[in-house]
Protein backbone atom coordinates (compact mmCIF):
# COMPACT_ATOMS: atom_id res chain seq x y z
CA UNK A 1 0.00 0.00 0.00
CA UNK A 2 1.18 3.47 -0.86
CA UNK A 3 0.85 4.99 2.51
CA UNK A 4 3.94 2.22 3.75
CA UNK A 5 6.01 3.60 1.24
CA UNK A 6 6.43 7.08 1.90
CA UNK A 7 9.75 6.38 4.79
CA UNK A 8 11.55 5.83 0.72
CA UNK A 9 13.21 8.92 -0.75
CA UNK A 10 11.20 10.64 -3.51
CA UNK A 11 12.34 10.18 -7.23
CA UNK A 12 11.74 11.98 -10.14
CA UNK A 13 10.60 8.78 -11.91
CA UNK A 14 8.54 6.49 -10.33
CA UNK A 15 10.55 3.65 -12.39
CA UNK A 16 13.68 4.79 -11.11
CA UNK A 17 13.15 2.55 -8.34
CA UNK A 18 14.35 -0.86 -9.96
CA UNK A 19 14.46 -4.17 -9.03
CA UNK A 20 18.00 -5.73 -8.03
CA UNK A 21 19.39 -8.98 -8.03
CA UNK A 22 19.01 -8.98 -3.89
CA UNK A 23 15.82 -9.86 -4.31
CA UNK A 24 15.66 -13.07 -6.57
CA UNK A 25 15.49 -14.76 -3.04
CA UNK A 26 12.54 -13.07 -1.75
CA UNK A 27 10.77 -13.89 -5.20
CA UNK A 28 10.22 -17.63 -4.02
CA UNK A 29 7.68 -16.37 -1.07
CA UNK A 30 4.56 -15.51 -1.92
CA UNK A 31 3.38 -11.76 -2.26
CA UNK A 32 0.43 -12.50 -0.48
CA UNK A 33 2.11 -14.20 2.56
CA UNK A 34 1.73 -12.63 5.54
CA UNK A 35 4.83 -10.83 6.76
CA UNK A 36 3.58 -8.81 10.36
CA UNK A 37 0.19 -8.41 11.86
CA UNK A 38 -0.47 -4.67 13.14
CA UNK A 39 -3.94 -5.42 15.26
CA UNK A 40 -6.49 -5.85 12.45
CA UNK A 41 -4.07 -4.77 9.93
CA UNK A 42 -1.56 -7.28 8.13
CA UNK A 43 1.46 -6.18 5.85
CA UNK A 44 2.20 -8.56 3.36
CA UNK A 45 5.74 -10.34 1.61
CA UNK A 46 4.64 -8.32 -1.47
CA UNK A 47 4.48 -5.23 0.56
CA UNK A 48 7.94 -5.43 1.67
CA UNK A 49 9.12 -6.17 -1.50
CA UNK A 50 7.74 -3.34 -2.95
CA UNK A 51 9.46 -1.15 0.42
CA UNK A 52 12.69 -2.97 -0.80
CA UNK A 53 13.09 -1.80 -4.48
CA UNK A 54 11.81 2.18 -3.42
CA UNK A 55 14.99 2.10 -1.62
CA UNK A 56 18.30 3.46 -2.97
CA UNK A 57 20.91 1.34 -4.80
CA UNK A 58 23.43 0.85 -1.95
CA UNK A 59 20.65 -0.48 0.18
CA UNK A 60 19.11 -2.96 -2.33
CA UNK A 61 22.69 -4.12 -3.01
CA UNK A 62 22.95 -5.86 0.10
CA UNK A 63 20.13 -8.00 -0.72
CA UNK A 64 16.72 -8.51 0.76
CA UNK A 65 17.21 -11.21 3.45
CA UNK A 66 20.13 -8.82 4.77
CA UNK A 67 17.82 -5.91 4.65
CA UNK A 68 14.33 -7.71 5.47
CA UNK A 69 14.45 -7.15 9.33
CA UNK A 70 14.85 -3.70 9.41
CA UNK A 71 12.76 -2.82 6.57
CA UNK A 72 9.72 -4.90 8.21
CA UNK A 73 10.32 -2.98 11.66
CA UNK A 74 10.51 0.38 10.12
CA UNK A 75 6.72 -0.66 7.91
CA UNK A 76 5.38 -2.35 11.37
CA UNK A 77 6.46 1.36 13.63
CA UNK A 78 4.82 3.23 10.21
CA UNK A 79 1.53 1.28 10.30
CA UNK A 80 1.19 1.76 14.59
CA UNK A 81 1.60 5.58 13.72
CA UNK A 82 -0.67 5.70 11.37
CA UNK A 83 -3.48 3.95 13.40
CA UNK A 84 -3.14 6.05 16.20
CA UNK A 85 -3.10 8.92 13.98
CA UNK A 86 -6.55 7.59 12.59
CA UNK A 87 -7.54 7.09 16.33
CA UNK A 88 -6.58 10.48 17.22
CA UNK A 89 -8.94 11.96 14.30
CA UNK A 90 -6.22 13.49 11.91
CA UNK A 91 -7.75 11.60 9.03
CA UNK A 92 -9.73 14.77 8.54
CA UNK A 93 -7.46 16.82 9.73
CA UNK A 94 -7.06 20.52 7.42
CA UNK A 95 -3.49 20.10 7.38
CA UNK A 96 -3.34 16.35 6.57
CA UNK A 97 -5.90 17.03 3.72
CA UNK A 98 -3.94 19.77 2.41
CA UNK A 99 -0.78 17.40 2.56
CA UNK A 100 -2.22 14.81 0.54
CA UNK A 101 -3.44 16.84 -2.40
CA UNK A 102 0.07 18.17 -2.85
CA UNK A 103 1.34 14.41 -2.60
CA UNK A 104 -1.35 13.52 -5.60
CA UNK A 105 -0.18 16.38 -7.59
CA UNK A 106 3.40 14.82 -7.59
CA UNK A 107 1.99 11.43 -7.95
CA UNK A 108 -0.13 12.61 -11.47
CA UNK A 109 3.34 14.50 -12.31
CA UNK A 110 5.27 11.50 -12.09
CA UNK A 111 2.73 9.23 -13.41
CA UNK A 112 2.05 11.09 -16.50
CA UNK A 113 6.31 11.88 -17.02
CA UNK A 114 7.15 8.23 -16.66
CA UNK A 115 4.11 6.98 -18.83
CA UNK A 116 5.85 9.61 -21.59
CA UNK A 117 9.64 8.61 -21.10
CA UNK A 118 8.45 4.59 -21.85
CA UNK A 119 6.40 5.86 -24.85
CA UNK A 120 9.29 7.47 -26.18
CA UNK A 121 11.91 4.48 -25.70
CA UNK A 122 11.62 1.88 -28.20
CA UNK A 123 12.45 -2.01 -27.32
CA UNK A 124 15.28 -1.84 -29.59
CA UNK A 125 17.19 1.10 -27.58
CA UNK A 126 16.49 -1.04 -24.66
CA UNK A 127 18.47 -4.36 -26.30
CA UNK A 128 21.43 -1.98 -26.96
CA UNK A 129 21.40 -1.05 -23.31
CA UNK A 130 20.84 -4.80 -22.27
CA UNK A 131 24.25 -6.11 -24.64
CA UNK A 132 26.22 -3.01 -23.33
CA UNK A 133 25.49 -3.83 -19.45
CA UNK A 134 26.40 -7.64 -20.51
CA UNK A 135 29.61 -6.75 -21.81
CA UNK A 136 30.52 -4.45 -18.91
CA UNK A 137 28.47 -6.93 -16.22
CA UNK A 138 30.08 -10.80 -17.46
CA UNK A 139 28.41 -13.28 -14.74
CA UNK A 140 30.65 -13.02 -11.72
CA UNK A 141 32.46 -16.44 -10.46
CA UNK A 142 31.55 -16.52 -5.97
CA UNK A 143 32.96 -18.98 -3.53
CA UNK A 144 31.15 -19.80 -0.41
CA UNK A 145 33.44 -20.74 2.11
CA UNK A 146 34.18 -20.53 5.98
CA UNK A 147 37.47 -19.67 7.87
CA UNK A 148 38.83 -19.43 11.36
CA UNK A 149 40.88 -16.76 12.15
CA UNK A 150 43.84 -16.60 14.95
CA UNK A 151 46.26 -14.55 16.53
CA UNK A 152 49.37 -16.27 15.66
CA UNK A 153 50.86 -18.66 12.57
CA UNK A 154 51.36 -21.52 14.86
CA UNK A 155 47.93 -22.14 16.52
CA UNK A 156 46.69 -21.48 12.95
CA UNK A 157 48.96 -24.66 11.67
CA UNK A 158 47.74 -26.48 14.89
CA UNK A 159 44.01 -26.38 13.76
CA UNK A 160 44.77 -27.38 9.95
CA UNK A 161 46.56 -30.05 11.45
CA UNK A 162 43.90 -30.89 13.66
CA UNK A 163 41.73 -30.73 10.29
CA UNK A 164 43.60 -32.98 8.70
CA UNK A 165 43.20 -35.86 11.29
CA UNK A 166 39.23 -35.29 10.52
CA UNK A 167 38.27 -32.68 13.05
CA UNK A 168 35.24 -30.70 12.81
CA UNK A 169 35.91 -27.47 11.17
CA UNK A 170 33.03 -25.61 12.12
CA UNK A 171 33.36 -26.72 15.94
CA UNK A 172 37.41 -25.43 16.09
CA UNK A 173 35.67 -22.60 14.85
CA UNK A 174 33.33 -22.15 17.17
CA UNK A 175 36.04 -22.90 20.21
CA UNK A 176 39.21 -20.94 18.56
CA UNK A 177 38.01 -18.43 15.93
CA UNK A 178 38.33 -14.71 16.92
CA UNK A 179 36.66 -13.09 14.25
CA UNK A 180 33.06 -12.47 14.67
CA UNK A 181 31.86 -15.59 12.28
CA UNK A 182 33.26 -17.93 14.73
CA UNK A 183 30.38 -18.11 16.64
CA UNK A 184 28.32 -19.47 12.93
CA UNK A 185 30.76 -21.82 13.17
CA UNK A 186 33.25 -19.45 10.69
CA UNK A 187 30.64 -19.54 8.26
CA UNK A 188 31.10 -16.16 5.60
CA UNK A 189 28.60 -16.99 3.11
CA UNK A 190 29.29 -16.54 -0.79
CA UNK A 191 31.38 -13.46 -1.84
CA UNK A 192 33.21 -12.67 -4.90
CA UNK A 193 36.27 -11.73 -6.33
CA UNK A 194 37.53 -8.28 -4.55
CA UNK A 195 35.08 -8.73 -1.85
CA UNK A 196 37.43 -9.79 0.69
CA UNK A 197 41.12 -8.61 1.29
CA UNK A 198 43.66 -9.70 -1.88
CA UNK A 199 45.23 -12.53 0.27
CA UNK A 200 42.12 -14.12 1.96
CA UNK A 201 40.06 -14.28 -1.88
CA UNK A 202 43.33 -15.06 -3.83
CA UNK A 203 43.36 -17.77 -1.53
CA UNK A 204 39.84 -18.97 -1.26
CA UNK A 205 39.28 -19.01 -4.83
CA UNK A 206 42.76 -21.26 -5.15
CA UNK A 207 40.65 -23.71 -3.73
CA UNK A 208 38.60 -26.50 -4.92
CA UNK A 209 34.94 -26.75 -2.91
CA UNK A 210 35.84 -28.97 -0.05
CA UNK A 211 39.17 -28.32 0.34
CA UNK A 212 40.76 -26.27 2.98
CA UNK A 213 44.01 -24.26 3.18
CA UNK A 214 47.39 -26.60 3.64
CA UNK A 215 49.24 -23.34 5.33
CA UNK A 216 47.88 -20.53 7.19
CA UNK A 217 47.37 -17.24 5.02
CA UNK A 218 47.87 -14.13 7.18
CA UNK A 219 45.99 -10.60 6.45
CA UNK A 220 45.94 -7.64 8.27
CA UNK A 221 43.13 -9.56 10.68
CA UNK A 222 45.79 -11.96 11.66
CA UNK A 223 45.96 -15.66 10.73
CA UNK A 224 43.34 -17.76 8.59
CA UNK A 225 42.29 -21.20 7.77
CA UNK A 226 39.83 -21.16 4.97
CA UNK A 227 37.39 -24.05 4.13
CA UNK A 228 35.88 -23.49 0.82
CA UNK A 229 32.27 -25.51 0.45
CA UNK A 230 30.69 -24.46 -2.90
CA UNK A 231 31.73 -22.27 -5.94
CA UNK A 232 29.12 -21.03 -8.66
CA UNK A 233 29.20 -18.51 -11.52
CA UNK A 234 25.89 -16.15 -10.94
CA UNK A 235 23.92 -16.19 -14.37
CA UNK A 236 23.02 -12.96 -15.67
CA UNK A 237 20.17 -11.16 -15.05
CA UNK A 238 17.28 -11.70 -18.22
CA UNK A 239 16.21 -8.72 -20.47
CA UNK A 240 13.19 -8.62 -18.45
CA UNK A 241 14.34 -8.53 -15.21
CA UNK A 242 16.50 -5.73 -15.91
CA UNK A 243 13.98 -3.78 -18.13
CA UNK A 244 13.05 -1.25 -15.61
CA UNK A 245 16.96 -0.49 -14.62
CA UNK A 246 17.19 0.15 -18.65
CA UNK A 247 14.37 1.84 -18.60
CA UNK A 248 16.00 4.48 -15.39
CA UNK A 249 19.37 3.99 -17.57
CA UNK A 250 18.07 5.39 -20.79
CA UNK A 251 15.08 7.93 -19.29
CA UNK A 252 16.28 10.53 -16.82
CA UNK A 253 18.00 12.63 -20.45
CA UNK A 254 14.83 11.58 -21.80
CA UNK A 255 12.65 12.75 -19.30
CA UNK A 256 14.53 15.98 -19.69
CA UNK A 257 13.80 16.30 -22.88
CA UNK A 258 10.38 15.57 -22.76
CA UNK A 259 9.71 17.74 -20.04
CA UNK A 260 11.17 20.55 -21.83
CA UNK A 261 9.48 19.65 -25.13
CA UNK A 262 5.94 19.96 -23.07
CA UNK A 263 6.39 23.40 -21.21
CA UNK A 264 7.32 24.74 -24.52
CA UNK A 265 4.42 24.04 -25.88
CA UNK A 266 2.15 25.18 -23.28
CA UNK A 267 0.99 28.64 -22.29
CA UNK A 268 3.21 29.81 -19.84
CA UNK A 269 4.42 33.29 -18.85
CA UNK A 270 7.03 34.15 -16.59
CA UNK A 271 8.08 37.10 -14.48
CA UNK A 272 11.04 38.86 -13.14
CA UNK A 273 11.51 39.66 -9.26
CA UNK A 274 10.03 43.04 -10.16
CA UNK A 275 6.83 41.92 -11.79
CA UNK A 276 8.42 42.21 -15.72
CA UNK A 277 7.70 39.67 -18.41
CA UNK A 278 11.12 37.50 -18.49
CA UNK A 279 12.08 35.67 -21.69
CA UNK A 280 12.04 31.89 -21.02
CA UNK A 281 15.31 29.89 -19.37
CA UNK A 282 18.04 28.29 -21.83
CA UNK A 283 17.14 25.15 -19.79
CA UNK A 284 14.30 24.49 -17.53
CA UNK A 285 14.72 22.50 -14.40
CA UNK A 286 11.69 19.39 -14.47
Amino acid sequence: MMRRLRFALAVLIPFACVAAPGLAAAQTVSADTVAAEVGDATITMGEVQQAFLSLPEQYRQRGFGAIYPMLLERMVQQEVLMQRGREAGLANDPEVERRVDELRDQVIHDVYLSRKVEESISDEALRTEYDRFLQQNPPREETKASHILVEDEEKARQLIQQITDGADFATLAKDHSTGPSGAEGGELGWFGRGQMVPEFSDAAFGLMPNEFTSEPIKTQFGWHVILVQDRRTTPAPTFEEMRPRLLESLGQEEAFKIATEIVDDSPVQRFDLDGTPMNKPASTPQ
